[in-house]
C-alpha cells in the first residue's frame, strides 16, 4: 500500500462495530448521545460469499448517526463462518470496518484489488444493494467496506442522519 495514495473515493462514511450483544452496545452508544437507532433483527444474509465460499449467517444490525458519521453495530447469532464470526473469534469484538459509500461499486472494487486489497466478504450478485469487504496486510484496521450508494441506500442514510439531528435525550431510542 503506497503512502499518501488511496483507491477509495470520498470520505469515510461509517464505522462498523462487531458486537456480542447488540442491545447492550446500543445502550452504550445512547449513553454517549448517539440515537435514534434503526434496528434490523435476525436478518438472514443469503447468498453472501466469505473468502470465496457461500456464507449465510443470521445477524442483527443497528444504524445511527453522530453528525454525518454513521455508526453500525452488527451481532451474528449463529456459528456460520463469516467475516463477523472471524473477527469475534480473533478479537472478542470492536471496531471492525470503516465504510465508503460508492456510486460504482464494481469499478472501486476492481481498483482496490489491483492495488493489493483482497475481497473477503461480498453481497450476492442479485442483491438490491451491493457491498464488498476488503482487507490489506498493511491497513490500519481489519476491513474496509465498500457500500453501493444507490437511491435506496442514499434515502436510508439521509433519513437516519435527519433523525439523529432531531433527536434529544429522553426521546425514543429506536426509529420506526
Amino acid at each position: 500500500m503506497e503512502a499518501g495514495v488511496s483507491v477509495f473515493p470520498g470520505r469515510i462514511r461509517q464505522f462498523g462495530f462487531v458486537v456480542g450483544d447488540i442491545d447492550a452496545a446500543i445502550a452504550q452508544w445512547v449513553a454517549l448521545g448517539v440515537a435514534p437507532w434503526l434496528v434490523i433483527r435476525d436478518l438472514a444474509m443469503e447468498g453472501c460469499q466469505y473468502r470465496g465460499a457461500l456464507s449465510e449467517p443470521v445477524i442483527s444490525m443497528a444504524l445511527a448517526n453522530s453528525g454525518d458519521m454513521q455508526i453500525e453495530l452488527i451481532q451474528q447469532h449463529d456459528e456460520t463462518p463469516s467475516i463477523y464470526q472471524e473477527f469475534m473469534t480473533a478479537t472478542g469484538g470492536g471496531l471492525n470496518q470503516v465504510a465508503y459509500w460508492v456510486e460504482d461499486l464494481d469499478a472501486v472494487r476492481a481498483d482496490a484489488v489491483a492495488a493489493g486489497w483482497t475481497e473477503v466478504w461480498r453481497a450476492p450478485e442479485d442483491s438490491p444493494t451491493g457491498f464488498s469487504y476488503l482487507e490489506h496486510p498493511d491497513a490500519p484496521l481489519a476491513i474496509v467496506e465498500l457500500m453501493e450508494l444507490n437511491d435506496g441506500t442514499r434515502a436510508m442514510g439521509s433519513a437516519i442522519q435527519a433523525a439523529a439531528e432531531a433527536w434529544t435525550p429522553g426521546q425514543p431510542v429506536f426509529l420506526g
